[in-house]
């Protein structure tokens, strides 16, 4: 079956459909003359680096932005020109002679020279004759009548595009053929062979990779073959509820017509909405087999070659792309997802005075786990009286669903307030919103038909808007020398950490020493210099600057919990970790100082991404809209901020409450200060007489 899927190899071109003239393959395995793809390139325009396939539209990165960097097709470029050579002879077309050129012209030729893969005019094949070195060279006659036996075209050397050198070896690190000059100056502490000796390596490498996929093409025909009848299934539906809903409103009067319109147009849609479904799966279905396919075709077609050159030019590009479909293939589900069920509700002796409204057509099946709000609550507060937003994420293609969204926001004490929902279709976004009357606890429950949106319900904490103008000392907490990091938990308890001794301390809302987590040292729960604290629910982060991780702890009873990170620069790794923050969705971002950088793990410590900074990092904050504050302390900026934001000189804490004032706290020798901006980024006020401050946090009252 999977033969059957397989093009047909021709030694033409698709473009020109000419025989192929220095042929050139794409990644997707298409070939086509050079000088077709110049001219697309030149449609396309020079300035993109990338050029499409003319055959499957796949966007392919050329090297260096050129077409001549792309991979040379020579198995196709010698079965092309064998090809010509026994069209010429066995059609009998007049062909000029290769050796007697003159003024751009030759006699016709009548024989064909097998050993110098020339055609020849009468001159030339006497000339040939008398000469000794050419005398025993077998001619195949152009005009006779007798039947002729083809010749096989003999392999001409390889020469390398840039030097114009035969390619003799292959770099078995890059995977090409080179010439000596590439060998000399791009390859020479690379592993390489003469290209001779490794056609037989690559000629299996080629099978081996058909043989992998040999399983690949018939469960996914069969999942489309499934699918062809699923369709058909959706049709037949479709038919049996058209009849249905006619002989229902032909028993009803012409109050009736409109609303059966309607309903045929909604049945229409969902079996147009279902049948685009199934479709896409089956394009991905059926481009996979004919990727394979094709793979497969052509691989097995190089193996058998015989010329090394020519299996190992096209040898990377087959099984890279054979491996990218097996990988594809693994992550298909061969069943067709479809869960829905159309169903027309039409009973006619429910009809009442409400005759507008009778009748539905529905798709019955809606996950409320696929939606959860994307940003507003990385900082769990809200304060009295102003309107607090969160944007909801929502699923492709269910902008119908979107709007059984529904926002409840109920106080403490069980009394309800208002709130709203507003669906925004263009980017698959919905606003939920509401504007708390009191101080105090609150829960904001997101729920559709009925079922909580995943994350639902959230917590609120609502606080009076504060004069950030009138900002002053309120209490003071005596932790000794070395403080850099501070927390703040939602009890109220207030966490902070001892550098020196190695240990973080803990406070009551007064004042009050109340307990130590953690202890000098460098085994689990010990530290070398602790540094940023973090606060997320009930777990207590902490990153030591010395031994370059970061620990989690119960940041009720201080136990242990478990650590990241550890001494260097790749992905996860650390060189002096100082503050860390959260944006709300179950990702940690910590402040990596040395390296110039912030990094985002999820709350158990697994790798997410960089995000690489203009300087050191040494604190990070998250507001409301998902935006990223980095404090930069050697280039003496905020890094999201413009130029002329604020001026900080060693910026070393940030903080950013949840109607976006933002708090920055610097050092600069004996100055420091804590700058506090509006929104709008404009500096309203500045508190001096502080000795070098590190971090910041606020409480759930703003303070």
């Amino acid at each position: 079956m999977a033969e059957n899927t397989s093009p047909a190899i021709t030694m033409t071109c698709e473009v020109c459909s000419e025989y192929y003239t220095d042929p050139l393959m794409l990644p997707c395995l298409h070939s086509f003359c050079k000088k077709c793809l110049i001219k697309a390139k030149e449609k396309q325009g020079s300035a993109d680096t990338s050029l499409k396939c003319p055959t499957c539209d796949t966007s392919v990165n050329l090297p260096d932005g050129k077409i001549e960097g792309l991979t040379q097709n020579l198995w196709f470029e010698h079965k092309s020109k064998e090809a010509s050579i026994k069209r010429k002879i066995v059609s009998k077309e007049v062909t000029s002679c290769d050796k007697c050129i003159v003024d751009d012209s030759s006699d016709p030729a009548v024989v064909y020279c097998c050993d110098c893969g020339q055609f020849l005019c009468d001159l030339c094949k006497k000339v040939h004759k008398r000469s000794r070195k050419e005398a025993s060279h077998k001619l195949i006659d152009l005009e006779t009548k007798e039947s002729i036996e083809l010749p096989t075209v003999k392999h001409e050397a390889i020469y390398c595009i840039q030097h114009s050198e035969k390619l003799t070896y292959y770099c078995k690190d890059c995977d090409e053929l080179v010439c000596q000059i590439c060998l000399n100056i791009h390859h020479k502490s690379h592993n390489y062979n003469y290209y001779i000796d490794e056609g037989d390596t690559a000629r299996k490498a080629l099978k081996e990779s058909v043989a992998s996929c040999d399983g690949v093409i018939p469960p996914v025909t069969e999942a489309i073959a499934n699918g062809e009848k699923m369709l058909e299934q959706i049709a037949t539906r479709k038919e049996e509820m058209r009849q249905e809903m006619k002989e229902t409103f032909e028993k009803l009067k012409a109050a009736l017509d409109k609303r059966c319109n309607d309903l045929l147009m909604e049945t229409e849609e969902i079996a147009g909405t279902r049948r685009n479904s199934v479709e896409k799966q089956l394009d991905r279905f059926r481009k996979l087999v004919k990727q394979v396919s094709h793979g497969r075709h052509l691989a097995l077609s190089v193996s058998e070659r015989t010329d090394p050159g020519e299996v190992l030019s096209v040898k990377k590009l087959i099984t890279n792309q054979l491996e990218e479909c097996i990988e594809e293939s693994k992550k298909l589900p061969l069943e067709i997802e479809d869960k829905k069920v159309v169903l027309a509700r039409l009973d006619i002796l429910t009809l009442s005075k409400e005759i507008n409204e009778f009748g539905s057509v529905s798709e019955v099946y809606i996950d409320p786990a696929a939606y959860c709000i994307d940003s507003g609550l990385t900082i769990p507060l809200a304060t009295v009286k102003k309107e607090r937003k969160f944007k909801v994420a929502l699923p492709a293609g269910i902008d119908k669903a979107a709007s059984y969204l529904k926002g409840s926001f109920i106080k403490s004490d069980g009394s309800k307030e208002e709130s709203r929902v507003v669906i925004v279709n263009d980017n698959n976004t919905a606003i939920v919103s509401c504007t708390p009357q009191s101080i105090g606890q609150y829960e904001l429950s997101v729920t559709i038909r009925g079922h909580h949106i995943k994350g639902s319900p959230y917590q609120l904490s609502v606080k009076a808007s504060r004069d950030y103008t009138t900002l002053t000392n309120q209490r003071s907490f005596n932790v000794r020398n070395e403080t850099r990091g501070v927390a703040v938990h939602t009890s109220g308890e207030v966490f902070a950490s001892n550098c020196n001794d190695g240990f973080v301390q803990v406070f009551s809302e007064d004042g009050t020493a109340v307990r130590k987590i953690g202890s000098k040292g460098n085994g689990n729960g010990e530290f070398e210099y602790p540094w940023g604290l973090l606060l997320v629910g009930d777990r207590l982060y902490v990153s030591d600057n010395n031994l370059s991780r970061v620990q989690y702890f119960s940041a009720t009873t201080g136990q242990y919990i478990g650590q990241f990170g550890s001494e260097g620069n790749g992905n996860g790794q650390f060189s002096r970790p100082f503050g860390m923050s959260t944006d709300g969705k179950g990702n940690i971002l910590v402040a990596d100082y040395s390296n110039y950088r912030v990094q985002v793990f999820k709350e158990d410590g697994t790798f997410v991404q960089v995000i690489q900074c203009d300087g050191t990092a040494s604190d990070v904050a998250v507001d409301n809209e998902g935006k990223i504050h980095i404090t930069i302390s050697d280039q003496h900026h905020v890094q999201v901020f413009s130029p002329d934001a604020g001026n900080f000189k060693y910026p070393n804490g940030i903080a950013i409450d949840d109607e976006g004032y933002i708090f920055v706290s610097d050092y600069n020798g004996g100055t420091s200060h804590l700058h506090v901006l509006s929104p709008d980024r404009k500096q309203v006020k500045l508190i001096s007489g502080l000795s070098n401050p590190w971090g910041g946090a606020l409480d759930k009252d703003g303070y």
